[in-house]
């Protein structure tokens, strides 16, 4: 069979070009335009050096996406200085030099950020804590604001209204009340002064927002950055001063990292949280509180403390029961008696740990010594966790520069946006069906049972060609109307532009993906998939039942899933409420771009080559299709396993998913939830859990 050698930038081989010239940069000629240099073809110098930073920005978009974030911060840096990419040092005191009485401060909120804390702090050193007023808006507290603002004013107290964007409706009736304020003549005591905080919302008055301080409330970013906070906040005397000593230090500690590592872990998205919750500030000074509280007798109620810590404080605003499991589980690793153990460490790493000191200040220190860039270790993830937040973060970014750029005729030879889009949708066309006929499916599979049943896969197909079908006359309408608007035979509708911007963008048009399945993929892999998943129905219409179900290929999958079920129920007469799924992984990996090639080939009467190396079932379902996230299957001892570096989701092979009536996994089997898409938005529900070893 021969030999293979696989070698890494090998230093001599065959088929490598001529070392390239030196790269010598253009001259600039003085007092003159300087002379354009001559392409001769030739590869002149590293790539590095001859690449100008946007050409090195391209460079890194095609090869390492996770890695556009960096390179971005890099040629903003380089071309327009280094301040545009550097939080400038802000605080209260030099906000309240450009305040006026008529000229209030809005904090412009986002995810985590609670600025009362710090407003709370900035009036104590101005000795003005006992005449803040504050309220949270919300519904009815409009009018009690508008008197406290009344009141305020003539008084001279300081107001701050909190969460604008919940008092829509009130809104008209503060921004006439400022705009009064600010009149010539208004009578309006010099020391008061109103505060505003809302989250970027719609409804805030934009005259308001243009008269006003405005600055934004982030939540710090990264571990350090959070734990410090938390730790800037405490007094030496709340801190070293307990009848419990380290313990009691160390309990603060485990608090607050665990306040730190449950905010940042929403920065990976799902592999994170399934939903992005709105942990803040509030949350760990309850929970420090609370802490204060049960322990001033000199005893640690760990269950009493574990309870409300993670099940009330933090737990109180987790919905999801997954993520409900992962809060507890976090929880133990720091906030449980094993964090009072002397050689005790976060991270397998060793570089999170509890230090044993006495002062808050040596605590500030260790904390300034812990790393800027976070690994996924202290997260308990995997080192892909990092990829996937980082190319979640560069498409964000790409997206919202392609949505802010001009929409502008393209000039010269070149196509203009008009017959890129008339293209577009002249190629899909072509590629999609006009619709599935299941006028034209094997009559065998009609064929009823003695009691008078369709087989309930049959009525599955039924459905999902309905679904299809739907979908396709939607595509094929807008997709006809849209070439018809480009020659301007009819008017542009708004819906059709939408359209019409997202093919510039590569972007699923809301159009479609309101009628389609949930798929985060973009315009040219969405059209290919959904052209394979015609194909998937189709074959199904023309040569009956697959030996193996493309899951993810089904509109409704959960629609499969029961019908499976049900047929099992009427073969051997089960309650079909009591059946659950057995599963089973076999050795045998199954590819759909791969079957649909074979499908192409395939004539009357023929099987596919792909199908004869799968077993033939008495019952259950043979499923291809899944692919796993944060692990991978180890196709030597058959069980699930950490991914490869660089890995992100690796198929699963072919699941065989037998039905039984009450089956409860084993113990050591791993029970595992099903998503349809990779932003974990609810489980597929009706068919209970996957579990595998």
């Amino acid at each position: 069979m021969g030999r293979l050698q696989v070698r890494v930038n090998p230093e001599k081989w065959a088929m490598y070009g001529p070392v390239p010239p030196p790269y010598v940069p253009p001259q600039e000629a003085d007092g003159e335009q300087a002379a354009q240099p001559v392409d001769d073809g030739k590869v002149k110098g590293h790539w590095n050096e001859r690449l100008t930073s946007f050409q090195r920005l391209m460079m890194v978009k095609a090869f390492m996406e996770e890695k556009v974030v960096f390179a971005v911060t890099d040629f903003v840096s380089e071309n327009l200085g280094k301040r545009f990419v550097e939080n400038p040092p802000i605080d209260l005191g030099t906000l309240y030099q450009d305040m006026t009485p008529s000229t209030p401060l809005v904090f412009v909120l986002s995810t985590g950020s609670d600025p009362m804390a710090a407003f709370q702090r900035f009036a104590r050193e101005k000795n003005y804590l006992d005449r803040i007023q504050a309220i949270s808006l919300g519904q009815g507290q409009g009018p009690v604001a508008e008197k406290m603002m009344e009141a305020a004013v003539k008084n001279g107290d300081w107001i701050f209204l909190q969460n604008c964007h919940l008092a829509a409706s009130w809104m008209l009736s503060m921004e006439e009340i400022i705009k009064e304020m600010g009149e010539p003549g208004a009578e309006i005591h010099a020391d008061f002064r109103l505060f505003l905080s809302s989250m970027p919302t719609k409804v805030f008055p934009v005259s308001v927002l243009q008269n006003s301080v405005k600055v934004t409330n982030e939540p710090p970013k990264g571990l350090r950055a959070n734990i410090r906070r938390a730790f800037f906040e405490l007094t030496p005397t709340h801190f070293e001063e307990h009848i419990l000593g380290i313990k009691w230090r160390k309990m603060i500690f485990g608090v607050c990292l665990f306040h730190a590592i449950i905010q940042e872990r929403k920065k990976f998205g799902p592999l994170g949280w399934n939903i992005k919750y709105e942990f803040n500030d509030s949350d760990r000074m309850c929970a420090l509180e609370n802490l204060k509280m049960f322990l001033d007798d000199g005893e640690i109620p760990w269950d009493a403390l574990q309870y409300i810590t993670g099940e009330i404080t933090y737990g109180g605003r987790v919905t999801d029961a997954w993520d409900q499991r992962c809060l507890r589980t976090i929880l133990k690793r720091f906030f449980s008696p094993q964090i009072l153990n002397e050689n005790y460490k976060f991270s397998d790493s060793g570089i999170y740990f509890c230090p044993d000191k006495d002062t808050l200040q040596e605590y500030r220190q260790y904390i300034e010594d812990l790393p800027i860039i976070d690994e996924p270790e202290i997260f308990a993830m995997h080192e892909n966790a990092n990829i996937a937040f980082q190319k979640q973060e560069t498409k964000s970014m790409i997206d919202t520069i392609l949505e802010v750029q001009p929409r502008l005729a393209s000039g010269g030879s070149g196509k203009t946006n008009d017959d890129i889009v008339y293209e577009l949708a002249e190629n899909i066309l072509g590629k999609l069906p006009e619709k599935l006929d299941i006028e034209i499916a094997n009559q065998e599979m009609f064929k009823t049972d003695s009691k008078g049943r369709i087989n309930s896969l049959t009525t599955v197909l039924c459905q999902e060609v309905d679904r299809f079908n739907s979908l396709l006359k939607v595509i094929k309408n807008s997709l006809r109307t849209i070439q018809k608007a480009i020659k301007g035979l009819v008017v542009m509708s708004e819906e059709l532009e939408a359209v019409y911007h997202s093919f510039l963008n590569n972007h699923v048009p809301d159009m479609w993906s309101n009628a389609a399945y949930p798929s985060l993929k973009p315009l040219a892999s969405w059209v290919k998939d959904l052209e394979l998943r015609c194909g998937f129905i189709g074959h199904w219409i023309e040569h009956g039942s697959p030996k193996s179900f493309w899951l993810s290929g089904f509109f409704f999958p959960q629609g499969f899933l029961t019908g499976t079920l049900q047929n099992h129920a009427r073969k051997y007469d089960y309650p079909i409420d009591q059946l659950t799924f057995r599963f089973e992984v076999l050795p045998i990996y199954r590819h759909q771009v791969d079957v649909a090639a074979q499908m192409e080939q395939l004539t009357f009467g023929q099987s596919l080559d792909a199908d004869k190396e799968l077993p033939n079932l008495e019952d259950g379902v043979l499923v291809h299709g899944l692919y796993m996230d944060a692990s991978r299957w180890d196709d030597e001892k058959m069980l699930l396993a950490d991914s490869y570096a660089g890995q992100m989701n690796p198929p699963l092979p072919v699941m065989k998913m037998e039905p039984e009536m009450n089956c409860e996994p084993k113990p050591t089997d791993y029970i595992c939830p099903l998503y349809k898409t990779g932003l974990r938005a609810g489980t597929l529900s009706t068919t209970g859990n996957l579990w595998r070893q």
